[in-house]
Parts: C-alpha cells; structure tokens; sequence
C-alpha cells in the first residue's frame, strides 16, 4: 500500500524575496504564514493535509485525491502566492520516495498518474513541556524541543518517513506505510516522549487520528509510549 504526497513549488520565489530589498524579512514570513494558511484550510476541505517543507516547496498528503482534485488545492495555494506554482504527485510506501519521484516529475522526467490508499501519521509529544517551561524558560525547552526533533530525524529518514515541526512539543511524522509499527516504537524509545499514530486513507483522517491516540495515552499512560488509531474504515475492508 502507499501513500500519495504532492510537491508543490512557488518558482522564482528566491528572486521575489530579493526584490523586496533589506527590510524585507517581515515581509516574507507574513507572506509565508499566509500561504500556509491557505494550503492547510485548501487542504483539509479536500481531506488532505498540508506539511510547509522550506516555503519555498509545500508538501500536500493527497492521499486517494484525484489530480482534478489535487489541483482545485493548488489553484488556491498559487492564487495567494506571489510567484507562479507548479506542482507533481507521486505515490510509494516510503514518503522520502514518493516526493524524490515528484521532484523528478517537476524537473522533467515523467509523471507517474496514482491515487494511494493509505496515510500513516504519527504525532511525537515531549512529556510534561508545560513543567519543563515553567522550571526553567520557554528558550530552554525550545531547544529540548528541537534536540527531539533532532532524534525523531534520525530514526525516522532512513525508514523513509518525512518529519516536521508543528509547533509547542509536537512533530508530525508522515510514516511509511511498511513497518510503521516498529518505527512507532523505535521513536517510543526516545526520552519523555508519547507517540500517536493514525491510519486511515486520506491526511486529515490519519492526522486526526493519530491525535485521537495521543491523547488516550495521556488520559492512560498504562497503555505505555505508543497508542495507534486505524479508520473504521480501513478496519471493516481488513475483517474477514
């Protein structure tokens, strides 16, 4: 089974940025905060989900979407940005491969038409961040923060899972669709943390869902670091 990424690419967006002159940092995180706006609001009403990778590329789980759809998506994004957009999906059980697919499609080499059936999300959470702010400083557990995300990168790349920063103590995690459960206690291992995991078809059902199982873990830290969460959905085609 796989899952279906879309890379989207605003072009020229390097020669936009120079052409707002020095003071032009406010600028472009305005710009950037609103884009990604547009792309998660775009995204959820199609049932996918929206990943900023350097702003300059958004990554779209589009899992099960048809490209007419995909492209209702992205003719939003690209009439908010300021430069033209273009964009490629691709579909493989390693995330990493299906945007390396989608990277070559966007420069010229050939479009592999997919669906995918299946989304695999995992929310890691850092225990407690409240505390941790409250002893020492919200720097201090920033940086304990980006020290998880650090470890969470270096399990996760080489299974082929995609890892991003949402912001307070979480991390998004787009898993592969083999052998998430062994990542899932692979990332489990690491210091303090708690790791929900959602399986369904599309973006948004599974990052729901991986939410959904973090906090049964948080109401009952008995069920131990690890909690996944599969659609009713996926379950009834699953049952004999």
């Amino acid at each position: 089974m796989e899952v279906k990424l879309t890379l989207v690419e605003l072009r020229g967006y390097r020669d936009w940025t120079e052409l707002l002159g020095s003071d032009r940092e406010w600028r472009i995180q305005s710009t950037q905060a609103r884009l990604y706006e547009v792309a998660s609001r775009a995204s959820a009403s199609a049932s996918a989900l929206a990943v900023p990778l350097r702003y300059d590329y958004i990554l779209l789980v589009t899992t099960g979407l048809e490209e007419t759809e995909v492209k209702e998506v992205v003719d939003e994004i690209a009439a908010a940005a300021p430069v033209g957009v273009r964009h490629a999906s691709a579909c493989a059980q390693r995330p990493t491969d299906a945007v390396a697919k989608a990277f070559r499609a966007l420069r010229g080499g050939l479009a592999d038409p997919c669906l995918g059936d299946l989304t695999v999300i995992a929310h890691v959470d850092l225990d407690d961040v409240t505390s941790l702010t409250e002893s020492t400083d919200p720097v201090e557990a920033y940086r304990q923060v980006q020290s998880l995300l650090n470890g969470v990168s270096s399990l996760a790349f080489p299974a082929g899972g995609i890892v991003q920063y949402l912001g307070g103590d979480n991390i998004l995690v787009i898993m592969p669709t083999e052998g998430y459960e062994r990542l899932a206690q692979d990332l489990a291992s690491l210091a303090k943390v708690k790791v929900g995991v959602g399986v369904a078809r599309s973006g948004r059902e599974a990052s729901a869902l991986a939410t959904e199982a973090l906090d049964e873990i948080r109401r009952n830290r008995s069920l131990g670091p690890v909690r996944v969460r599969t659609s009713e959905a996926l379950l009834s085609t699953r049952s004999p």
